[in-house]
């Protein structure tokens, strides 16, 4: 399709019945009319084409402002086409006006000329075009009404286009011209549609979707702006927002096709009044103000009276330059085009005067800002607090636009009441920017503290941070230099800087629980624990030592309970993961989404990314590896925007990703992870660190680096220890070691060790810790044992709670069966395993036991290679028909089938989907996918399917 053709296609429909119409001998008259850029020329140019292409003889004429004074110019220009292509004029063409003395032509001559014209098209017919009409010549246009009133009997095409806006040479005759031309040839273009103009972008340029979309907005859909900006090299800066949001480039710095689109629009402005460069200034005004144009305001900026500015802002909104509705810029690249026009200087001055106007009438902060930002000076009060304001809006979200409106804001000089609160924004935007960088700023402003109680505030905002940093040494020794100053002034602060003291010591591995004896008497200096404190040193206690899951459960839900522990706080974090380890996956799951709706909400990026790879760990125990590897990448970007992804929770979003690696038996993710994670910093190991070098040392093994596996766990195992840590539900240290020892024939250590995980486990009494306890015992045992193992093991894993580890006790026991010699049960566990394998994503699991399923003698099923597949063809017919709102009713009726089958075959594939009704079977079933498959149904049953509403 021709690039002129792209959203033409009515237009391009109606230009090609009038041409097969002249060929018949029946001419008209027609009219393109739209704004400036909408491909008006080049539809003119493609009539011309697809005419020569019909046999017919074209003649064109561009009419231009500057030629209004020739007479008859366009009458010469498509006259002398007839000329050129041997036919003869006539006498008339010579004594045309201006010629022969005479002002404009009389009735005869315009006969004699409509009548040259006739006898050309007897001979062929003939094509006129007429470009740009509204700048011809009066003479001319008095003869173009008059040929367009006389082409019915003619095989003669009168095709013109006019640009939106722009004045005529006589208006009256321009007006008698269109009025002549039916309504359904008269044809007005705009801008394109969207899919259009994807269309012609990815017809120009092969760019990612991105950035075509990007320069579709920028330009409005408008294919000259389109084309323009996309031959454009180096390309420009475009930006869909404001033109108060762009670079400030002296128009020079404009690449070189982008200067001549802005000289043609300004070109374009000089003509749309007739009071010199009015409309010109009216537009660059426009352009600073960005949103909120008003007659008032524009008149204001220009100091014009406000009725010239009104009818400048007409003639904008009428030549399409701006939007009738609100006057801002229908295309934003014209915006910046013209804002960048104006002097670097004038600019400066324009924003600082637009931003007075705009607070004196009220308007809204968000609307002045960016004017202010772009001020050439802050000169009134209220500017600088009116930043602050603006930037404390902007913290949590966009910390750099926060950063940027403080520069501003400092630079101009500040009151001295205003500066704590300037250094304090300062520091949250650096914490949204870059951590490490935050800590001299919030190290400051300790030291600058002169209330104790200030200081205390300030001293647990930096423990914050250091501690985000793994800095735990140095975040103690500024809370315990401040607890000394506040302990006997201050109970209430005292009591958060100890509580806080004590989530440090966890932290580093140097207090496991809050230990006040019992015969200590509490004092001003040393005030008894609350009962919260009393609750969560339970807790610590009970899961540190793996003594009853049950017990600690109990505990963790009445700690989890508002407003026991706030949401997010560290004793919120200590029960969600005693909740966890003892089992409790799916209220875990439950109160983990719940905090990371509200970080989000709150915008805090560490916050985000301690929910969300705490959240990881919680799939990742569930067996949604795709979710877990998700939500593990998302913290990990968190982070890295703030330079923090090596400390804290980013080794646990490490941890998570190598985890799902390896279930997914993605041996060159794992590599790459890996290079990441190590070597480990040489100082002790923070508790998540600890989880990223168990996950490096299973990785490792995997990869056949036992030594250096068996050397990370062994640190893991001497930090544990020093930490008091036994329950093996948290970290299971021992089977892994175990494995790795199996693994180089060192079988006694490694019975010793699964022996000892899985005393601890019955200990613990968390079933899945139990039972994954019992399989890595099973994996190093002889058949008989195994088997008992795995058979005991699989009485306590729940299918739907622990569906992966349930899938390689599956796999375990499907490998006892098979050494014991019992074939038909084994093949039959190893495929469940491999069902369960699949829905899960876990590769890895299902490559090897599709391994053992050969050496039983089954045969693996190929077309089970995806997570749907796993359904039978009717399974799958009667999930898609659920996914799309059916009732079983329904479905049972439109299928003629019973409603108990029905209800067996959707319970089946929850089971095989890992789902827990039909609401999420649409993660299977997309609505794109409409039509149901074929295997079921008969031809007149997918009809009646697919004209019935799909909510029946």
């Amino acid at each position: 399709m021709p690039k002129e053709l792209y959203g033409r296609s009515e237009e391009s429909r109606i230009i090609t019945e009038l041409l097969d119409s002249a060929t018949a001998g029946a001419g008209a008259p027609a009219l393109v009319e739209g704004i400036i850029g909408t491909g008006k020329t080049s539809l003119l140019r493609w009539a011309e084409e697809a005419a020569r292409q019909r046999g017919m003889q074209v003649l064109t004429a561009t009419a231009t402002s500057t030629e209004q004074h020739f007479p008859m110019g366009v009458v010469h220009q498509l006259l002398d086409c007839l000329d050129t292509a041997g036919h003869q004029p006539g006498p008339a063409l010579k004594e045309l006006p201006g010629q022969a003395g005479r002002e404009h032509p009389d009735y005869l001559q315009l006969t004699e000329l409509f009548k040259t014209l006739s006898r050309a098209a007897q001979k062929t017919p003939l094509l006129l075009t007429v470009d740009c009409i509204q700048c011809a010549d009066p003479q001319s246009l008095l003869w173009l009404g008059f040929l367009s009133r006389r082409l019915d009997s003619l095989p003669v095409v009168l095709l013109a286009s006019k640009r939106c806006g722009e004045m005529a040479s006589d208006q009256h005759l321009l007006v008698e011209f269109m009025e002549g031309i039916r309504p359904d040839r008269h044809l007005r273009i705009d801008d394109l549609c969207p899919s259009a103009a994807l269309d012609l972008a990815a017809a120009l340029a092969s760019q990612d979707p991105g950035a075509l979309d990007l320069l579709i907005t920028t330009s409005g859909g408008n294919p000259y702006l389109l084309t323009e900006q996309i031959r454009t090299v180096p390309a420009p800066h475009t930006s869909a927002a404001g033109p108060t949001d762009h670079a400030e480039h002296p128009p020079a710095e404009l690449p070189i096709r982008l200067r001549a689109v802005k000289d043609r629009v300004l070109c374009f402005l000089g003509r749309l009044d007739r009071h010199g460069p009015r409309a010109a200034r009216v537009a660059r005004a426009a352009s600073v103000v960005g949103s909120a144009v008003s007659a008032e305001l524009i008149a204001e900026l220009c100091s014009l009276p406000v009725e010239e500015v009104s009818e400048s802002l007409d003639r904008l909104s009428e030549s399409g330059i701006l939007r009738g509705t609100d006057l801002t810029f229908r295309h934003p690249v014209l915006a910046r085009l013209l804002y960048l026009d104006i002097p670097h200087a004038q600019r400066a001055e324009l924003h600082r005067l637009t931003a007075r106007a705009l607070h004196r009438r009220g308007t809204s902060p968000q609307d002045i800002t960016p004017h202010l930002l772009h001020a050439a000076q802050l000169d009134e009060p209220w500017m600088p607090r009116l930043l602050l304001d603006a930037a404390a809006a902007l913290v949590p979200h966009q910390a750099p636009a926060a950063m940027e409106l403080l520069d501003k804001a400092a630079a101009h000089g500040l009151p001295a009441h205003l500066a704590p609160r300037t250094e304090k924004l300062r520091i949250q935007a650096l914490m949204g920017l870059d951590l490490p960088a935050s800590v001299a700023a919030q190290s400051a402003r300790v030291e600058s503290a002169t209330h104790p109680g200030e200081r205390a505030t300030e001293a647990l905002r930096l423990a914050d941070i250091l501690l985000r940093l793994d800095e735990a040494r140095q975040a103690r020794q500024v809370l315990e230099h401040a607890y000394d100053q506040i302990r006997c002034s201050d109970a209430a602060t005292a009591a958060r800087l100890r509580r806080q003291l004590t989530h440090i010591r966890l932290h580093e591995g140097t207090c496991t629980l809050f230990t006040p004896r019992p015969d200590t008497q509490s004092s001003p200096g040393h005030p008894a624990p609350t009962g919260e404190e009393r609750l969560e040193a339970a807790l610590l206690l009970r899961t540190a030592q793996g003594d009853s899951a049950p017990a600690a459960t109990r505990i963790a839900h009445t700690l989890l309970a508002t407003p026991r522990a706030p949401y997010g706080s560290p004793s919120w974090y200590h029960a969600l993961l005693a909740l966890l380890w003892s089992g409790g996956f799916d209220d875990a799951h439950r109160h983990i989404d719940a905090e990371v709706q509200i970080a989000r909400a709150h915008a805090v990026p560490t916050r985000l990314a301690d929910a969300l790879a705490t959240r990881s760990l919680i799939q990742l125990h569930r067996g949604l590896l795709d979710d877990a590897r998700t939500d593990a990448r998302q913290a990990l970007a968190l982070l890295q925007r703030i330079h923090a992804d090596r400390h804290h929770t980013g080794a646990l979003a490490r941890s998570v990703m190598i985890e799902v690696a390896l279930e997914k038996n993605q041996i060159a993710g794992l590599a790459d992870l890996l290079a990441t994670a190590l070597p480990f910093p040489a100082t002790t190991p923070t508790w998540w660190q600890l989880h990223l070098m168990h996950s490096a040392a299973r990785a490792l093994g995997r990869l056949g680096e036992t030594q250096r596996a068996l050397g990370l766990m062994a640190h893991c195992e001497k930090e544990l220890r020093r930490r008091k840590v036994t329950n093996p539900a948290i970290l299971p240290w021992r089977s892994t070691t175990a494995m790795l020892h199996a693994g180089v024939g060192n079988l006694p250590d490694a019975r010793r060790l699964a022996r000892e995980e899985a005393e601890l486990a019955q200990r613990w009494a968390a079933p899945f810790a139990r039972g994954r306890a019992l399989l890595a015992l099973a994996s190093i045992t002889s058949h008989s044992d195994a088997l008992r193992l795995s058979t005991k093991a699989a009485e306590l894993l729940d299918a739907q709670q622990e569906p992966l580890l349930y899938a390689h006790c599956l796999h375990i026991a499907g490998q006892a069966h098979q050494q014991g010699g019992n074939t038909i049960r084994a093949r039959e566990l190893l495929h469940r395993a491999t069902e369960v394998g699949v829905s899960l994503g876990a590769d890895g699991l299902v490559e090897v036991v599709q391994r053992a399923l050969r050496s039983a003698g089954g045969r693996p099923d190929p077309r089970k290679d995806s997570t749907e597949a796993l359904l039978t063809p009717t399974e799958r017919q009667v999930a898609e028909l659920a996914s799309r709102g059916m009732s079983n009713r329904s479905i049972a009726r439109l299928l003629q089938v019973s409603l108990r089958n029905v209800e067996s075959h959707l319970t089946h594939s929850y089971r095989k989907l890992r789902i827990s009704g039909r609401h999420g079977l649409t993660k299977y079933f997309p609505a794109q996918d409409s039509t149901p498959a074929p295997l079921i149904l008969h031809g007149h049953q997918a009809v009646s399917y697919l004209r019935q509403p799909q909510s029946a």
